[in-house]
């Protein structure tokens, strides 16, 4: 358990925004040049409407490609981003509890040295099951009462993520919003607990 598995996660989001810039200004592009087609018409000279059209032509073949992104506008695109954002959170959240859970299954394994040896391997074959049901709130807790000792804030701020989490995969009740988590913020968050457990390996 090396590498850090948030980044990964985290690259994919920095892509995916990025990518989504990229199509806010194809939008614009759009409009722009929808306005210079339009414009042909008007143009009084040959020479300027010949000019006008070879600069329209330079991105018709692209926008053919992107037939939805030219007729998209900025509030069309903009709930997009949101979601975008939440499933990135919820994404962020998976990565953490499973690397978590893969922690505490292997700081388990102490528990094959007890004797006699069949209780122990009988013991921690229970108890790497019984990890994979364990609440994220009570596992948090068990962090709190040992490497986190002192540090509830961090406990809680990384909660908050959790809480935001289990929000979008619940349908997000409207009636029970919890604080908006951005991605960076949810990335700062669990990257830095992660940080703790990773050098407690």
């Amino acid at each position: 358990m090396n590498s850090n598995p948030l980044a990964p996660v985290w690259e994919a989001y920095l892509l995916l925004n990025d990518a989504i810039k990229v199509s806010k200004r194809v939008v614009a592009f759009s409009h722009q040049a929808t306005t210079t087609l339009q414009t042909l018409g008007t143009n009084n000279t040959a020479e300027m409407k010949q000019q006008t059209f070879e600069k329209y032509k330079l991105g018709l073949t692209f926008l053919n490609h992107c037939r939805l992104l030219s007729q998209a506008s900025e509030s069309m695109l903009q709930p997009s981003v949101g979601f975008l954002e939440d499933l990135f959170v919820l994404s962020l959240w998976a990565t953490f509890e499973r690397y978590f859970r893969n922690f505490l299954q292997t700081k388990g394994e102490k528990v094959r040295e007890l004797l006699p040896a069949d209780l122990g391997v009988a013991f921690y074959q229970h108890l790497y099951k019984e990890i994979e049901y364990w609440k994220p709130e009570k596992m948090l807790e068990i962090l709190k009462l040992s490497l986190f000792k002192g540090q509830g804030e961090k406990i809680g701020l990384v909660k908050e993520v959790l809480y935001y989490r289990n929000w979008i995969a619940h349908g997000k009740n409207p009636h029970h919003r919890p604080s908006l988590i951005t991605p960076r913020l949810a990335y700062d968050r669990l990257h830095d607990m992660m940080t703790v457990l990773r050098t407690n390996e």
